[in-house]
């Protein structure tokens, strides 16, 4: 008899912690957090680009974020000097797409002509090395300022294009 109390009150508890851990949410946050990140991407032995980040996190979807904001520093392809940059107040990286979407504050500047873009969305392609805005951009050149809604770019920014141009343009018609 003292045999079958032991295993009714084992079953007993055993069925209670099932129900309990069942109960539970599941955790949904990153996996993994680096504070100050400071990493540099090299293809070949050469820099392409260098990511800063107060804080990275990485999900188990594979996502990657940048919570807090991210800056890169994108290098010239023909020397070791730094061609462009790259900020945002946020950033996600689809891993299995291989892309990143910058949202609110995005600033790319190419440094070797001073044209500056802003938007506050900004995806970019980096096997394709490419910059995509379907949102509203402002790129200033010079003493110009250009608008319009979606641009499309090369990575270091010495190449683009506004998608719908809008605004006033004068012409000097000498």
């Amino acid at each position: 008899m003292p045999y079958f109390l032991i295993i009714l009150a084992f079953l007993y508890f055993s069925c209670s912690t099932v129900n309990k851990t069942q109960d539970l949410d599941l955790y949904d946050g990153p996996i993994m957090e680096i504070k100050d990140l400071n990493t540099l991407f090299s293809d070949s032995a050469k820099a392409k680009f260098r990511l800063k980040s107060d804080i990275y996190q990485v999900f188990e979807s594979g996502e990657e974020q940048y919570p807090i904001g991210l800056s890169m520093d994108i290098f010239s392809k023909d020397s070791d000097s730094i061609s462009a940059s790259f900020k945002a107040n946020f950033v996600i990286k689809f891993e299995n797409e291989n892309f990143y979407k910058a949202t609110g504050n995005v600033v790319v500047l190419n440094y070797t002509t001073n044209d500056e873009l802003r938007t506050e969305e900004l995806f970019w392609y980096p096997n394709e090395e490419k910059f995509v805005s379907e949102k509203f951009v402002t790129i200033k050149t010079g003493n110009e300022l250009h608008k319009g809604e979606g641009m499309i770019s090369n990575q270091d920014f010495s190449d683009y294009e506004i998608l719908k141009p809008s605004g006033i343009i004068e012409v000097d018609e000498n």
